[in-house]
């Protein structure tokens, strides 16, 4: 090779790694829907200082302020949305403490994770509908509520069971 000959490597698309640490702000702020406006406060701070540093794991204290504040509220359809930025704050907490924040990340690299939690969130999202319309039914003549909590437990160990079995196959 001489010294005229530029050398190019095509990586494809690119984001910078700042961008997946504010990703993690804000979904933290979709918490203001959730939430009454203290705990999301508390949420985004914590989201914010999980971001900057995430050897903190404040991320997850940020997922546990939402999801106590959550409990205080009656089951509705914000428990699916709760269990959607819940679980992507998660997501993005363990990518922020794998990758450094200076750089660029190839798109191509999300695929894998986000496969991964939609495989998770769908019959996460068919699991709670069910339990909320369970819950929503006169059933306590027909059914006592330990067997619904019963069935649901069942329905995640299976749940975790698939997961297992089809990352498994690859």
């Amino acid at each position: 090779m001489t010294r005229d000959q530029d050398v190019r490597i095509s990586v494809g698309r690119t984001v910078p790694l700042w961008s997946l640490r504010a990703a993690g702000v804000v979904v933290a702020a979709a918490s203001f829907f959730l939430v009454p406006v203290p705990y999301a406060i508390i949420v985004v701070c914590l989201a914010t200082v999980g971001a900057a540093v995430p050897a903190t794991f404040t991320t997850w204290a940020a997922i546990a302020v939402l999801a106590l504040a959550e409990l205080g509220q009656a089951p509705d359809a914000g428990a699916s949305v709760f269990l959607l930025v819940a679980h992507l704050l998660h997501v993005i907490g363990g990518l922020q403490l794998a990758l450094p924040w200076k750089g660029r990340l190839q798109l191509r690299a999300l695929a894998a994770p986000a496969r991964r939690w939609l495989m998770l969130q769908v019959p996460a999202q068919v699991l709670l509908v069910l339990a909320l319309l369970a819950r929503s039914l006169p059933l306590s003549g027909v059914l006592p509520a330990g067997a619904v909590v019963v069935v649901t437990a069942a329905a995640i160990v299976l749940m975790v069971v698939l997961v297992r079995v089809l990352a498994a196959r690859r």
